[in-house]
């Protein structure tokens, strides 16, 4: 794994937005070193990788036992908004099944009232995937297990506590457990007492005997029930079926008798009251077209005579009235031709028209005039309107017949209804019957409602007989199933505290091997150390001199303490196989110059393929900046700009 870059945006004491890129551009030069004076912001970094990672499980140094809302609330920078809010951006690269990704996760929030919203983003190659932001709480721990970050990201000025005796044990049971998957040894353990506490339990509880024997008594109750209801069913339809016959015996008897006539009576008469009615309308309606236009159908030539009569007379008048001056236009036109010298044919075939309109204009004004009346009063009168009265005058005739037919009808049906006296009696038997073919199907009905439920109930009894033989089945199986898991758990037991025991050893002998030879590496006093271990048992710390003298770590001093821690923590992370990046805040402090010496030429450029430093000016120094300066592949001064109230991230290092 390599870290590529953070962001940190209104963080702690950093205001506005901050990058760094922190990939090593060589295998070579592999150290990330940021420089800055105390209170300038380095561990601000160490938190803002923690809590980017791991979120309330971080170990950050400011939190302590304050609430995880209620840290982030004070993290949120001081001369920032707080609705605003703040974030962190954290992006890696590593391997996984021989591929290459890329991970940027992304942190924000804000205040929203008197509570804190927090949310996060996971983007895989630079997609947003779902299902890594919703889990990434479980992912993370594939990449950097929380409970080994202490390996990885370690504080310089607490490291020596690392050499203490009881903590040194603390550290090595965690680490062993945790980097070789001794832990899940113990699980195991765990899980298998819980088991042995189950089976004890399914011994104590096997009562699958005594329900099979109850729910059979039941079942049986349910059976005689369901028979009973079958019989009742059978003998309510046996009657239904005899009272169906008698009914229609009945029925039969009821017609002859003219029953169904004598049940119509009522409607017959409204159907003859409603007949009359309409009669009655119709008549009205033919009284009143016969007292209106109807008469003019019987003289409708002489209407059309009369017509062409007045039309006539109309014609006579108007000619009379223009036969002088008609005649003066006439000879005036004549006249008129012949000053024109018009062609003699022309002028003897005006003279012919002008003849023939004159003896047509003579006959007409000879008519007789009687009528006196104007043509246009005989618009009204003609064929079309006519016509319809005709049709009119037909229909209602013919609606009249229909109805006398009707009244007719119902009369003579009336008059065939018998006596009421007569079907006194079929009548009263008809009705008996009914109550009763009624009253036996409720009985039918409800007899299929209690065999309906008595059925439902067999069904769920049967479910539960079956279920009841098949976990009889099953506590006589795990009853001997249980015999055998208990009989067996302690051999379990035994064999995994043998196992346990066995790959601790084995893993111990590994990590003193590679703890001493950091340690050697580190102290570069020959003939100082030559051996060391670690009881499996207790988990302590013993160290040996070339004349097997016994050396106990708190017999080293200060100095070489620290030495040891380093090489406590640097044989563990070597130990566990995770290409994982080291970070370390405050790298030498409380060394003297011959073990800082040591730390910056042999310990650095080794601990890891990434190592990022978070040091102050009297730490890495001129002399160990020249020192480390091979290996330094990217620097930075972190500083506090006053104008700016934030901390500012600048290239270079102090003496850059």
């Amino acid at each position: 794994m390599v870290f590529e870059e953070i962001v940190l945006n209104n963080f702690g004491i950093y205001k506005g937005s901050h990058s760094i890129q922190l990939t090593p551009p060589t295998s070579q030069k592999t150290i990330i070193l940021l420089g800055g004076l105390n209170g300038s912001g380095k561990t601000t970094l160490l938190d803002a990788l923690q809590l980017t990672l791991y979120g309330k499980f971080a170990k950050c140094s400011s939190r302590g036992n304050i609430n995880y809302f209620d840290y982030l609330r004070r993290m949120i920078n001081h001369h920032a908004d707080p609705t605003q809010g703040a974030s962190l951006e954290l992006q890696f690269k590593h391997f996984k099944e021989s591929e290459e990704q890329f991970i940027r996760i992304r942190r924000f929030w804000y205040v929203s009232g008197k509570s804190v919203k927090e949310t996060i983003e996971v983007k895989r190659n630079g997609v947003l995937d779902t299902i890594l932001t919703e889990r990434w709480h479980e992912y993370v721990e594939e990449f950097i297990p929380a409970r080994i970050s202490s390996l990885f990201f370690f504080d310089g000025e607490k490291i020596e506590a690392f050499a203490d005796t009881s903590k040194a044990s603390e550290l090595f049971k965690t680490g062993i457990y945790a980097l070789l998957g001794l832990d899940i040894v113990d699980r195991l353990d765990n899980d298998l007492g819980m088991v042995e506490r189950k089976r004890k339990k399914q011994l104590q509880s096997q009562q699958a005997s005594a329900t099979l024997l109850r729910l059979e008594e039941e079942m049986k109750q349910l059976e005689k029930e369901d028979t009973a209801l079958v019989e009742q069913k059978t003998d309510a339809v046996d009657r239904l079926a005899q009272l169906n016959a008698e009914q229609e015996q009945f029925n039969n008897a009821y017609r002859r008798e003219g029953g169904e006539l004598f049940d119509q009576r009522t409607a017959i008469e409204a159907q003859l009251e409603a007949a009359r009615k309409k009669l009655s309308q119709v008549e009205a309606q033919l009284r009143d077209i016969a007292a209106t236009e109807t008469p003019l159908m019987l003289v409708r030539d002489f209407l059309r005579e009369t017509e062409k009569q007045a039309l006539r007379e109309h014609e006579a008048k108007r000619n009379r009235e223009m036969h002088d001056e008609l005649e003066k236009r006439d000879t005036a036109l004549l006249q008129l031709l012949k000053k024109q010298a018009v062609k003699s044919t022309a002028l003897s075939a005006v003279k012919t028209f002008i003849q023939a309109d004159q003896q047509q204009r003579e006959q007409s004004i000879e008519t007789e005039c009687y009528l006196n009346i104007e043509a246009k009063a005989f618009a009204p009168l003609q064929d079309n309107f006519l016509s319809q009265i005709q049709n009119s005058a037909n229909t209602l005739i013919a609606q009249t017949e229909e109805f006398i037919e009707e009244i007719n009808q119902c009369e003579q049906q009336l008059a065939g209804i018998p006596d009421p006296e007569r079907l006194e009696g079929i009548t009263a038997q008809l009705k008996t019957i009914k109550e009763d073919i009624t009253q036996t199907k409720v009985e039918i009905e409800s007899i299929e409602q209690q065999y309906a439920r008595i059925c439902h109930r067999i069904e769920r009894k049967n479910t539960e007989l079956k279920h009841a033989y098949e976990t009889e089945a099953q506590e006589q199986f795990a009853h001997e199933v249980t015999h055998r898991v208990l009989k067996h758990a302690q051999k379990v037991h035994r064999t995994l505290e043998k196992f346990k025991q066995a790959m601790t050893k084995k893993h111990i002998r590994h990590l003193e091997s590679l703890i001493l030879e950091g340690f050697q590496q580190l102290i570069r006093k020959e003939d100082f150390i030559n051996r060391l271990e670690i009881d499996p048992d207790s988990y302590t710390l013993t160290l040996y001199t070339p004349t097997h003298e016994t050396l106990y770590p708190e017999n080293l001093s200060a100095g070489e303490r620290q030495l040891l821690a380093v090489s406590i923590l640097w044989g563990l992370s070597r130990a566990s196989g995770r290409p994982l990046p080291a970070i370390i805040d405050t790298p030498l402090s409380r060394l003297d110059g011959q073990h800082r010496n040591n730390l910056v030429d042999n310990y650095f450029p080794e601990a890891s393929h990434q190592v990022i430093l978070l040091s102050t000016d009297e730490e890495i120094n001129q002399k160990y900046y020249s020192h480390l300066k091979p290996a330094i592949g990217r620097e930075y001064h972190i500083a506090y700009e006053t104008k700016q109230q934030s901390s500012v991230i600048k290239p270079g290092y102090f003496f850059k």
